[in-house]
């Protein structure tokens, strides 16, 4: 039986990673990591993953991932450049005869003006009218952004503002202050997209928004100390601020001040379905992982963060 080989773009983000990590134990689809650097190529190797190196703004990089390859998942960075790179994966893929692409944006309304939703949208309605087979996830509010693993949070990890008189306290940093927001775990968000790449008949032409659990930050703070039975304290940091902590990250300005935006607009409870859920255990049989589950398996991390 011939083997169905997987190419995963974004393989070291925080969703790549579990994506990798299912489809090995999963056994039905090899997964193949796109990388960059030795180091990226040496860690897939000690887990038994075949690696292949890409370079998203090389055409030539490109055509030579794809070759061989039946199904890809498609993350990329929070550039603008994620629109020519996503092209190429998407023209280069077909050519090289995959047939079904898996792409990870992320949740917004249709009719979102903020350009980094937008961006995600315009990848979504090229690949539509490629003529590859297709599913689109997109998740809502990462829970490993409590963590300061996930997407943009992790510019607060080491910050120290609003610590003081909390000795003994972990510190939990948010820029949406006590906006009511929607939250999927990043192994969540996997399991939704390795089941399209593992069964692409069931998933075809299917978009998957993913929210299963509605909290302010706040009240994640009081389940951490219910769960972990230690003191934690929220550190609200205002939009402004996290968007000075992406732009010295190193982010493009425009995504960081769509960013930005986007926390205020969280903040202030302005965002049409923010608050939304969406079914899950019907896409993938099991169901989701809510936040006293998330906190439990992630006790360590929380302790130590």
């Amino acid at each position: 039986m011939m083997t169905v080989r997987a190419l995963i773009v974004g393989a070291t983000s925080t969703v790549g990673k579990y994506v990798v990590d299912q489809l090995a134990a999963g056994g039905l689809v090899e997964p193949i990591a796109g990388v960059r650097k030795p180091e990226q190529a040496r860690m897939f190797a000690e887990q038994g993953v075949a690696t292949v190196d890409l370079d998203l703004d090389s055409a030539a990089s490109v055509k030579a991932a794809v070759t061989g390859i039946d199904r890809i998942f498609l993350l990329t960075g929070y550039t603008v450049a994620m629109l020519p790179q996503s092209k190429l994966v998407i023209d280069y893929g077909k050519a090289a005869g995959a047939t079904h692409i898996v792409h990870m944006g992320a949740w917004a309304p249709d009719d979102t003006d903020l350009p980094h939703f937008g961006w995600h949208q315009y990848v979504e309605r090229y690949i539509e009218g490629s003529g590859l087979g297709w599913t689109h996830v997109a998740p809502h509010m990462f829970m490993q952004n409590m963590l300061g693993q996930g997407n943009l949070w992790k510019a607060f990890t080491d910050a120290s503002e609003g610590d003081r008189g909390h000795a003994g306290s972990r510190p939990i940093h948010s820029p949406i202050g006590d906006g009511r927001v929607g939250w999927v775990a990043a192994e969540d968000i996997a399991r939704v997209c390795v089941a399209a790449l593992e069964d692409p008949s069931c998933h075809a032409g299917r978009k998957y928004d993913l929210s299963v659990d509605v909290k302010t930050v706040p009240e994640v703070v009081t389940l951490l100390e219910e769960t972990l039975g230690r003191p934690f304290h929220a550190v609200m940091h205002s939009p402004e601020a996290f968007g000075e902590a992406l732009l010295a990250g190193g982010m493009e300005p425009t995504y960081a001040a769509c960013a930005t935006e986007n926390a205020g607009r969280f903040a202030r409870d302005e965002v049409p379905g923010q608050d939304n859920v969406f079914p899950f255990e019907e896409i993938v049989g099991v169901p989701p992982v809510l936040w006293p589950a998330f906190i439990e398996a992630h006790r360590d991390a929380f302790i130590g963060h």
